[in-house]
């Protein structure tokens, strides 16, 4: 896959983010408005395209080993807890630091969403949220639910991988549609219990990644046949939610979060396949945003949040406090991406290079005194 292509992918992270900041700044009202039925929707839609680009990411960085080894795992696990554990842990910490000094009251006028954040934390929630049990998720930094999927989904990604790689298809959206119905079927019983059911639900989508790494090259002649009909379709799938807000009709999350995978999806593949959409998206601006998008992502709600809990007081309102956050969020995501986020990396890829030269030395050593031996 060509550096045009990773950037492609990247950018789309970076628009995914900024629609979860502004579903977030949306669902922060309480009132029901146009707008607010129109931007709610884009923070569910916009994680499903985050695991989808997670699932095919993941899969371009194993495709260059023949097989699954203890050193590639070693070094795999180790890059991504440096890529994902990392940050989130400094955040977690710097978000209950930031809620315990605060205090925060509960504000008339917005939701039990926002006013459920930062309110009533105890060392309890610092603890749960540190070692990713899934529970009291939406207590310090509302985002971290889907890290916590992400990391769970990451330690036996490449097992899954090495198993589909050479499936079909077919295998590939019968493991999807079995993760989908699992994770349902544990919803159902236990809820939100410890992210239990989430997380198997949300293996669904990683495989949905997997499956456009390895056959998007496949589709292309269909896709390119019919490319302004299916980016049509798979817009209205991936927007649908918002539509049917629109329209004031409810809908059935499990069922939604599968149509607009399958919308993301159609997306992906006709991006894949459209030189004109790959330019655009090669923009600097877009190309800013996906190097940010993670630490937007993870930031966000603990920037606003606090900030209207420290301005409320002044009589500003609501629609203001939000609009002096904006500029806020980017500008502190920025910090953390330098300061937390790419350290990180650069930390996880030392060690496991390391890890990685130590294992192949000791490998070499090994077959060395084995023909000694002979």
């Amino acid at each position: 896959m060509n550096i045009k292509r990773i950037y492609f992918l990247d950018s789309l992270r970076g628009i995914a983010a900024v629609t979860v900041v502004v579903a977030h700044l949306a669902g922060s009202l309480v009132v029901e408005s146009f707008p607010k039925d129109i931007f709610q929707s884009f923070g569910r839609n916009a994680v499903v395209l985050f695991f989808i680009l997670s699932g095919t990411a993941l899969s371009m960085s194993l495709q260059k080993n023949n097989r699954m080894t203890l050193k590639v795992y070693t070094s795999y696990i180790v890059k991504r807890v440096c890529r994902i554990y990392l940050p989130f842990f400094i955040i977690i910490i710097l978000s209950y630091c930031l809620f315990l000094t605060l205090q925060p009251q509960y504000i008339e006028g917005l939701s039990d969403w926002f006013n459920a954040v930062g309110t009533n934390v105890s060392m309890n929630t610092l603890m749960d949220n540190i070692l990713m049990s899934g529970s009291h998720v939406g207590k310090l930094d509302p985002v971290i639910w889907s890290l916590i999927v992400e990391m769970r989904v990451s330690i036996i990604f490449p097992i899954l991988f090495f198993f589909l790689r050479k499936m079909s298809w077919k295998v590939l959206l019968l493991s999807a549609g079995t993760a989908f119905m699992g994770g349902t079927g544990i919803l159902f019983i236990i809820g939100q219990k410890f992210l239990i059911g989430q997380t198997i639900f949300h293996i669904g989508f990683f495989i949905l990644g997997v499956g456009i790494f390895l056959h998007q090259s496949q589709l292309q002649v269909f896709i390119v046949k019919a490319k302004v009909e299916i980016l049509a379709t798979s817009l209205v799938l991936y927007l649908h939610v918002m539509f049917l807000n629109i329209m004031g009709l409810g809908n059935i999350q499990v069922v939604s979060d599968v149509l607009e995978g399958l919308g993301a999806v159609g997306i992906l593949l006709v991006c894949y396949n459209s030189n004109r959409l790959q330019r655009g998206l090669n923009r600097p601006l877009y190309r800013t945003l996906g190097k940010y998008s993670f630490s937007i992502y993870l930031v966000h709600c603990i920037v606003f949040i606090p900030l209207i809990h420290i301005l409320y007081p002044y009589n500003f309102t609501f629609l203001a406090m939000e609009g002096m956050s904006i500029p806020l969020i980017f500008i502190f995501a920025a910090i953390v991406y330098w300061s937390i986020e790419k350290p990180s990396q650069a930390l996880g890829r030392l060690i496991g290079s390391n890890i990685e030269a130590r294992m192949a030395v000791s490998g070499n050593l090994m077959k060395g005194r084995e023909k000694f031996g002979r």
